[in-house]
């Protein structure tokens, strides 16, 4: 067997990092955070909205015998809420 050896001769430059997270350097950053922030906890309070439905809702309108419907249909609907949480989050973000 004939193994190849490669030899790095240098290692790679650090990265610098910066104390301010980049984008909200300027004069502006600490309003912009509690805008974003403000947007974020809106859209989570109608993600919370959501849920609350779901857990008063679901047992009133199913009967005892539909254990299965409850214990089966609600898993894929809390990932869908969190799907749709997290996109509205990172759209947040992205919004001027």
């Amino acid at each position: 067997m004939n193994a190849r050896r490669v030899v790095v001769p240098r290692r790679p430059a650090a990265v610098q990092r910066t104390s301010v997270p980049l984008g909200l350097d300027g004069p502006d950053g600490d309003a912009e955070v509690r805008k974003l922030m403000g947007r974020q906890a809106r859209r989570a309070l109608v993600t919370v909205a959501a849920v609350v439905v779901v857990l008063v809702a679901l047992p009133l309108l199913t009967s005892e015998r539909d254990w299965l419907l409850v214990t089966l249909a609600v898993q894929p609907l809390w990932v869908a809420l969190a799907v749709l949480q997290l996109r509205r989050a990172e759209r947040a973000e992205h919004e001027p």
